[in-house]
């Protein structure tokens, strides 16, 4: 299965084709990513996540898959931190969905990626046909970990889900992890490449299903606001749904 991720400059022109390395699948790879997860994981976090506080992670214990994990996005180092906090079986099966054009701009940066995280690309704004790698993993037993912002948040406020985790959730029909991080922004900003600890407090909902006959819309919204209902008391805005 060959699924064409390229994406388009200021121009209109192919910068690049980026392909899902299928390879990051393989017995040996998901070797490296058992034996390497304490110190590209694990000793990242604690090292800059200090504290770090987890609520409702009995979901996540609970969370099986095959299934979408979805999560706020406010720094790069969203990753690492769930990434700490998944079971060694859910780790092992998980694939992150990482923009291509951020991670996939030359092959040994997305090699890294892919090797490291499981990660591979997807166009921002591809439609449905980028989906359509996503939902052979899904098929085939893995977990996905996304973030239906689509960007960072500049201000900490949770932009508007992208139709992407409700569209795998509704044709699939699995089930979908809410969570919601605080504090990582404090980490890495973006715009910056220095990383500092910080504070970091993460809240986990119980998984969200969907009934036969949901639509994308409506699938959208309520994926949206069990994140936003995760949302410490202190920092909550009005929805602009």
């Amino acid at each position: 299965m060959v699924v064409k991720t390229g994406f388009k400059n200021g121009r209109g022109t192919d910068t690049m084709a980026a392909e899902p390395h299928r390879w990051a699948l393989s017995l040996w790879a998901r070797g490296y990513r058992r034996l390497a997860r304490p110190w590209v994981v694990t000793r990242h976090v604690r090292r800059f996540c200090r504290p770090f506080d987890v609520d409702g992670a009995e979901h996540i214990e609970r969370f099986s898959g095959p299934g979408l994990i979805v999560a706020n996005h406010t720094s790069h180092f969203d990753t690492a931190i769930v990434l700490s906090l998944l079971t060694t079986s859910l780790y092992d099966r998980t694939a992150v969905v990482a923009a291509a054009d951020r991670f996939y701009t030359s092959t040994i940066k997305g090699a890294w990626f892919s090797l490291r995280y499981n990660a591979f690309p997807i166009t921002r704004g591809g439609g449905s046909g980028a989906l359509n790698y996503s939902e052979w993993l899904l098929l085939h037993g893995w977990s996905l970990l996304m973030f239906p912002e689509g960007t960072r948040s500049k201000t900490g406020e949770l932009l508007r889900f992208h139709p992407g985790p409700a569209i795998l959730s509704l044709r699939q029909r699995v089930p979908v992890l809410p969570i919601h991080i605080d504090g990582a922004a404090d980490i890495l900003r973006p715009g910056t490449w220095e990383s500092k600890p910080a504070p970091v407090h993460v809240h986990v909902g119980p998984p969200v299903s969907f009934e036969e006959g949901v639509d994308t819309a409506n699938a959208t919204q309520a994926l949206q606001d069990a994140v936003r209902a995760l949302i410490p008391t202190r920092h909550r805005v009005p929805s602009l749904a």
